[in-house]
């Protein structure tokens, strides 16, 4: 028992010599490090991208990076000696900040501090909330805007719904352009507040804009007629089946179906249809044949004036598992008096569609 506490006696003295030695020579270090050189300030949107290259000093720990932002508040990043750049965001006005740099060491010794002076970018939510444009749109308004940052935003409507009671509606985007819709809501003045953030929730005034939405109804298909088609069941669906006409007859429980007796043609399949007049469309409503799921899974819609040339609105997804509506925007909100519905990608070779739908306004 002795010799074991002579052993801990001689093992504390050593542990405290070292320990004391060691804070004798941290201590003692008062010498500084080293400043960084090369220093590149590149202005970003709301922010800078900085690098330089770091003091080669042996004991060299950190650099303190100092900047007051726009509203007078101090911020530090502390940079650590294996790596040379930082990245600053979120300043809220494109003006001239001065960035402060110091290096420290190990034993907690500063450099000489190292000022550098530039001019951010403007801030993404000021730079997008100049390039709003907001137009009454059917049942609603759209809000498009620009945003050359590539730096995510959010723009966040504030309105009334149709019973009076508050309501926002969110976009979060980066791209390049982009547009929010919203809808739903009578044709009745109201005012939007319009608010741009960017992803640190910086954001500036909300913008005011006093619009009518446009009255969006169904068109009447009295008039419509059946123009050309890539092929129809004729004989094997029955009287009130199979033709192109049942697929715009009002009746969701009869049908279209691509020709499956005397041929079987395999995708695309398409038919056109004269409105015979010119008419705004707001959206497509398309039901499937009620109750089958092998129809398609992909649909085009195209539009045209004349008949013969012809724009392409894009290509959807359909789901054929429901018996629901599904409706299909079309943002540009074209003028047409003819249109055409193709369809271009199901589990099968054939195709059927239970019922389609205009929305928008009429001459």
């Amino acid at each position: 028992m002795k010799s074991n506490k002579i052993l801990y006696f001689a093992s504390l003295v050593i542990f405290s010599a070292i320990f004391f030695t060691g804070c004798e020579k941290e201590e003692g270090d008062v010498t500084p490090p080293g400043t960084i050189e090369n220093i590149v300030v590149t202005p970003d949107f709301g922010g800078f991208i900085v690098s330089w290259q770091n003091p080669t000093d042996a004991d060299f720990y950190y650099v303190d990076l100092t900047f007051t932002d726009a509203k007078g508040e101090q911020w530090s990043k502390k940079i650590s000696s294996y790596a040379n750049t930082a990245k600053i965001a979120g300043l809220t006005e494109e003006k001239e900040y001065q960035l402060d740099f110091v290096c420290f060491d190990k034993s907690g010794n500063a450099s000489n501090k190292q000022t550098v002076k530039s001019i951010c970018k403007t801030p993404p939510f000021a730079l997008v909330a100049k390039t709003l444009v907001v137009k009454p749109d059917f049942g609603g308004i759209n809000v498009k805007w620009n945003n050359i940052s590539g730096k995510s935003v959010s723009v966040q409507v504030a309105y009334k719904d149709n019973s009076g009671a508050k309501q926002t509606q969110t976009a979060v985007s980066s791209q390049s352009s982009d547009i929010l819709f919203l809808s739903g809501l009578q044709s009745k003045s109201q005012v939007f507040s319009i608010i741009v953030a960017d992803s640190l929730g910086n954001k500036g005034e909300a913008s005011q804009f006093e619009l009518t939405p446009l009255a969006e109804s169904k068109i009447s298909k009295a008039n419509w007629s059946v123009v050309s088609f890539s092929s129809e069941e004729a004989y094997g669906e029955g009287e009130s089946n199979g033709r192109v006409i049942h697929a715009i007859d009002d009746n969701i429980n009869s049908f279209w179906h691509s020709q499956w007796a005397e041929a079987s043609p395999v995708y695309p399949h398409w038919f056109v249809i004269d409105m015979n007049a010119t008419v705004t469309i707001s959206r497509f409503e398309c039901y499937r044949r009620q109750g089958s799921s092998s129809g398609p899974d992909k649909i085009k819609f195209y539009g045209s004036m004349d008949g013969n040339t012809w724009t392409d609105f894009g290509e959807f997804a359909f789901n054929r598992t429901i018996n629901a509506a599904q409706n299909y925007r079309i943002p540009s909100n074209p003028e047409v008096r003819f249109f055409k519905f193709e369809a271009t990608a199901g589990p099968n070779t054939y195709a059927h569609m239970g019922e389609i739908n205009v929305y928008g306004s009429s001459k």
